[in-house]
């Protein structure tokens, strides 16, 4: 059997193929400490790609990619899950703004159990109006217990409020009346625009060879066809915002919550490394400034800053959750003043030392094993630019403290921010 796969191009042990057919995108990483492979397929279909009256789609379907393909089912003993577990495989699912992926961490002997199964679900699933109506009742019971969470009310509220143009406006699982009335035929048709070769990548990490690896694909993939018609880009461009947005959250809750949103470029962009160090600066450790701030002087229980790196511009963000009785406006006072500090003084060498240091940490982390690098690469893909996960480390190290002065002052301003508060009913807590 001829192989059709190309190589495209190989850096920091990564080697990129693509095949000549279908358009198939693959990705290896031979790291052979132990003898288990990370085997996933990354699909370029998310939450984004939705429209209004079809919101949650992405997930609805990542759910039924599990309730039976043409050779994995019910019917013939061999539902994916159980042949999964037969293995002692660890295996899920996740959908994302941008993004869906599956993913197996199994024995390298099972190797090949992993690729049937991907090949199969590309396009075998059976999408049956059967196993949505059974999993529809799942995921409205999965969207009713995000109601319940501060953190997941604040994360939906504020991106419905920071983006009213663009895609990322609607939550990855969907609007509750888009989800209840969603039929067997739209997802169908979803699947049938989104999951071909052309619009996938595959992704092994461990310890695998590369030539049994691209044998094995050619085998399974290699006779699929690519899309019908080329997948559509997504064109919609967010305004820039030019006013200060406010919204809040009434529930039943124990404790109040803050979060303040600023929009920030695209994942690839040159500025998201030091938006990410910002981070560092700002939210992340008990050294941090808002930690030492907030936290060890009992204003807040925790306080996070995150630089989501997106397809599309993204969100800076930092989440508060206040202490019973403290202030929210005095916090949420507290946290602009530090944000504006780090617009007109940068860090200080100490702080960069510490921030850089704590951001190397981090990316020795999601590079330890076989299943965070496929995480990495993942993430990366639904970016753009696979590379941009084994750059992460050069893109870090290259941050100045003048680079965090610049991006504070062009991104973190009040005429970019959206804040939100989430209001505990019925526990004694007051609006300030």
């Amino acid at each position: 059997m001829a192989i059709q796969f190309e190589m495209v191009d190989r850096e920091a042990g990564v080697s990129e193929w693509r095949h000549r057919d279908n358009g198939l995108q693959v990705l290896l990483l031979p790291t052979p400490v132990a003898p288990v492979v990370a085997f996933g397929i990354v699909y370029r279909v998310g939450s984004r790609h939705e429209r209004p009256g079809h919101t949650g789609a992405t997930h609805i379907l990542e759910h039924l990619m599990f309730k039976g393909t043409r050779r994995f089912n019910r019917e013939r003993g061999t539902e994916i899950a159980r042949e999964l577990h037969r293995v002692g495989a660890l295996f899920n699912a996740t959908t994302w703004l941008d993004r869906t992926n599956y993913y197996a961490i199994l024995p390298r002997e099972h190797l090949s159990l992993a690729v049937e199964i991907e090949a199969d679900r590309m396009r075998g699933a059976l999408v049956s109006d059967e196993a949505l109506e059974s999993e529809r009742t799942v995921i409205l019971n999965e969207l009713d217990g995000g109601e319940n969470e501060p953190f997941d009310l604040l994360m939906k509220s504020s991106f419905a409020m920071a983006f009213l143009e663009h895609p990322y406006h609607h939550p990855t699982i969907g609007w509750r009346g888009d989800v209840e009335r969603i039929d067997g035929a739209t997802l169908r048709g979803f699947y049938d625009t989104y999951y071909h070769p052309d619009n996938a990548t595959v992704i092994a990490v461990g310890d695998v060879d590369e030539t049994e690896v691209l044998e094995e694909l050619e085998e399974r993939f290699g006779a699929i066809p690519p899309a019908p018609s080329p997948v559509s880009e997504i064109s919609i461009r967010e305004g820039e915002q030019r006013g200060e947005r406010r919204f809040e959250i009434h529930r039943t809750g124990e404790v109040a919550s803050l979060v303040l949103t600023w929009h920030i470029p695209e994942g690839l962009h040159g500025d998201l490394p030091a938006l990410s160090v910002l981070t560092q600066v700002l939210g992340d450790g008990v050294t941090s400034r808002l930690s030492q701030r907030l936290v060890e002087t009992n204003l807040c229980l925790g306080v996070h800053a995150y630089a989501l790196e997106l397809h599309d511009p993204g969100v800076f963000q930092i989440f508060a959750t206040i202490t019973p009785g403290a202030d929210a406006a005095e916090i949420e006072s507290i946290i602009r003043s530090q944000v504006a500090a780090l617009g007109l003084t940068p860090p200080s060498a100490a702080e960069m030392a510490r921030a850089l240091a704590q951001a190397r940490t981090d990316l020795a982390f999601h590079h330890e094993s076989p299943g965070q690098i496929t995480s990495g690469l993942t993430e990366a893909v639904a970016m753009g630019n696979w590379r941009r996960f084994v750059r992460e480390l050069e893109r870090i190290e290259s941050v100045t403290a003048d680079d965090l002065l610049r991006v504070a002052g062009a991104y973190l301003r009040d005429t970019n921010l959206t804040v939100g508060r989430f209001v505990p009913d019925g526990s004694g807590e007051e609006i300030r």
